[in-house]
């Protein structure tokens, strides 16, 4: 039971790694996201980009930790 236990142990301590893991690099990515200026000027494609990411995040959030819990 005990090697059961370790293991069990062991791989939820890799799945959380790698989930801070992806979670640290989407942020990376976000923030990396170049800021329109003169070159780049922010069009519909933006902001569409972004809203579906954000609903995409939403519904992992929800899958994570549903209203009301």
């Amino acid at each position: 039971m005990a090697k059961n236990t370790a293991r069990v142990e062991d791989a939820y301590t890799t799945a959380h790694i790698r989930t801070l893991t992806l979670l640290e690099d989407l942020h990376q990515i976000v923030e990396d996201m170049p800021a329109p200026d003169a070159n780049h000027p922010i069009n519909w494609g933006h902001v569409g980009s972004l809203q579906h990411l954000c609903e995409r995040l939403k519904e992992l959030k929800d899958f994570v930790a549903p209203a009301g819990e």
